[in-house]
């Protein structure tokens, strides 16, 4: 049996497609595991070579019930929101993480779930160079059984439109679609595409960060939203989305409006140095969804991307209740 295995990679592509030739299936917002199951003993290791059990010892046990001397399969960790979705904001609360310049402490409470969507050995055969629809009906064979934390990933065939259209109205990250026939690859192809959603809203800039590297000008803008009080709550700050023009130009807006006293109600604790400023600029924002509340503080937006300023805009429509999150 393998000892080690380099994750297949899907390629992103912008648009969902319906085709005979591929298969569909939900994007899993988790991290990513290749499990080798030996003597019902479950090693999963990261796409990094990073070995995983002891962080996810629960899972040690998953294919305890199976009635399978060796195999190796390729899955997503994840943690389920109270609707029932992968939810990675989540996922990291589980393992702590490095949020706005410290480590949080860790939340072992939260239950995860392994969810197994490929086989590539099973009792002596290496299945990494049988086409994926086999491999498929292969692994649907399995039964793991009721108390087992793994779950086999459901798919469907040639209807990608469709299946993105539900995982959107669900609130779902996209889904990913793979090629009927295609062996496994140990690389990023493009026999594997991800279809992920981005939303978009308006933010008021309530500061800056210190630029790092040969970057000029500033780091990343710091983004708030106004409550039903009219106090302006810090939800993130946004470094991509500029070139350099763009960089220019948003620090000329900002400077003539920088001021001692943050305009934020709530604590910003940002990875560099924030400089404040009023907040009277707009920005439009691109991100792929709101993370959690914790302890650390209220709804962040996850992955922003700057898209530009809305100068047609007033900064108190900026208002908190765009957030599903903060519902």
């Amino acid at each position: 049996m393998p000892t080690a295995i380099q994750p297949m990679l899907a390629t992103a592509v912008e648009e969902p497609f319906d085709s005979p030739d591929w298969l569909f299936e939900i994007k899993l917002d988790g991290y990513r595991a290749v499990a080798f199951l030996e003597n019902k003993r479950a090693r999963l290791v990261s796409r990094n070579q990073n070995d995983l059990t002891p962080q996810f010892a629960e899972l040690a046990d998953f294919a305890a019930g199976l009635r399978v001397k060796s195999a190796i399969f390729d899955g997503e960790i994840v943690v389920l929101d109270e609707q029932g979705r992968p939810s990675f904001s989540l996922m990291q609360q589980r393992t702590g993480l490095r949020g706005y310049g410290r480590r949080v402490g860790p939340r072992p409470e939260l239950p995860i779930l392994y969810y197994v969507f490929d086989i590539l050995y099973l009792d002596g055969y290496d299945l990494r160079r049988v086409r994926l629809d086999r491999r498929k009906r292969l692994l649907a064979s399995l039964t793991f059984p009721a108390d087992s934390l793994a779950r086999i990933s459901e798919y469907i065939s040639a209807e990608g439109r469709g299946l993105f259209r539900i995982a959107g109205e669900r609130g779902l990250e996209g889904i990913v679609a793979k090629r009927k026939n295609s062996l496994y690859e140990e690389r990023r192809g493009r026999d594997w595409l991800k279809i992920k959603f981005r939303q978009q809203l308006e933010c008021v800039i309530g500061g800056y960060t210190d630029p790092e590297g040969s970057r000029q000008y500033f780091g990343s803008i710091v983004l708030g939203l106004y409550d039903q009080q009219g106090r302006l709550i810090h939800v993130g700050q946004a470094g991509s989305g500029f070139d350099q023009r763009a960089l220019q130009a948003v620090w000329r807006r900002l400077e003539p409006l920088r001021t001692d006293r943050s305009p934020f109600v709530n604590k910003v604790e940002a990875l560099s140095r924030p400089h404040w400023v009023e907040p009277k600029l707009v920005a439009h924002i691109e991100f792929s969804e709101w993370t959690h509340s914790t302890d650390e503080g209220g709804p962040k937006l996850r992955a922003p991307v700057f898209l530009g300023l809305r100068d047609d805009k007033d900064p108190h429509e900026c208002v908190l209740d765009q957030s599903p999150a903060a519902e």
